[in-house]
């Protein structure tokens, strides 16, 4: 590969904030310094949210990620067979979730072969990709499929603050049901891979508690005693820096004040809930545990504010950034 990282960003639903963000982000100079960055996106829906902007990069079209290399002060955009896409801000449309499929796909495809370094994707509608009769249930479950992946976990992170979600899109009821030692000792094993990358020097997870007080010794629930705490215990017999449970209601803000580098959570919004209270503009969300790197936004396509000219870019930056920090230990990525 070249000195820059190639980055390829996926437009996501065309009719959501996507295309408006990217066009954001790719103006920022330093963005340009340290990758080549190309969209797998369709170059009408760019032009008609970025002619809304004061400045943005004239694109190109171009038929593979090698074609970016030349390309100076535009963006190479990759269309595939979606040039004509009906762009109804706001509005979702199976066709677009087709089109944001076979992208999304795609980039996969490249990462796997090592023509991009990276994927970053932008949002799409779960609701799009159900009326498309698409058998996923968003990015996650796609990669996963695609990369013939096993064990992978949902995770946030926004500066120093990084959550690993145990469970994620799963009922309340049955992300406690699930919650099993075997799964909880791979959870934090590829939750440390991933921060041994990032905080190379003293690394320590925090591992939550799944009850109130994380369990208050067995007054509020056993899962703390039976699964958690042999889990934890396991995982520091192989090395791994982790203690806890510890109280959910506390355990976020003592990372936010660095007594830890990275926190377990046992279920969806357990994690996502402090992280988008305190980062919800910066946060990134990234799936570990793919042979591939992967980030995204940390929000939905905001079809109610789309097409308006007002979404704001910080968690795309905050993501190409990210993906590219991951790029420079990818032998270690996994």
């Amino acid at each position: 590969m070249t000195s820059k990282p190639i980055i390829a960003i996926t437009m996501g639903d065309i009719n959501g904030i996507g295309p408006e963000i990217i066009g954001k982000v790719l103006i920022n100079k330093e963005i340009n310094k340290i990758c080549t960055p190309i969209i797998l996106g369709n170059i009408q829906a760019y032009l008609y949210y970025c002619k809304k902007l004061k400045k943005y990069l004239e694109p190109v079209k171009i038929n593979t990620p090698e074609e970016a290399l030349k390309l100076k002060n535009k963006i190479g955009i990759i269309e595939l067979e979606y040039t004509n896409l009906n762009i109804k801000p706001g509005i979702i449309d199976p066709q677009n979730s087709i089109s944001a499929t076979a992208w999304i796909r795609q980039a996969v495809k490249w990462c796997t072969q090592k023509r991009c370094d990276a994927m970053v994707t932008c949002p799409i509608t779960k609701e799009g990709l159900a009326r498309a009769k698409i058998p996923y249930d968003g990015h996650t479950t796609m990669l996963a499929d695609w990369t013939k992946t096993k064990h992978y976990r949902m995770s946030l992170f926004a500066g120093n603050m990084r959550v690993v979600h145990h469970t994620a899109h799963k009922s309340l009821l049955n992300a406690i049901q699930s919650i099993n030692k075997k799964d909880l000792i791979k959870t934090i094993e590829i939750g440390y891979n991933a921060l041994k990358i990032i905080c190379p020097r003293n690394p320590h997870i925090g591992v939550a508690g799944l009850n109130p007080h994380a369990g208050e010794q067995g007054l509020f629930g056993n899962e703390e005693l039976d699964i958690i705490l042999p889990a934890i215990n396991t995982c520091k017999k192989k090395g791994i820096p982790c203690s806890g449970p510890y109280p959910p209601d506390t355990i976020f803000r003592r990372m936010y004040h660095g007594e830890f580098n990275m926190v377990i959570a046992m279920y969806h919004d357990q994690g996502h809930i402090p992280m988008k209270l305190i980062a919800m503009d910066e946060g990134v969300n990234i799936t570990l545990g793919l042979p591939i790197i992967r980030t995204s936004v940390d929000h939905g396509t905001a079809f109610d504010i789309a097409g308006k000219g007002i979404a704001c870019e910080q968690s795309l930056y905050h993501a190409i950034k990210l993906a590219i920090q991951f790029t420079k230990k990818k032998d270690r990525f996994v």
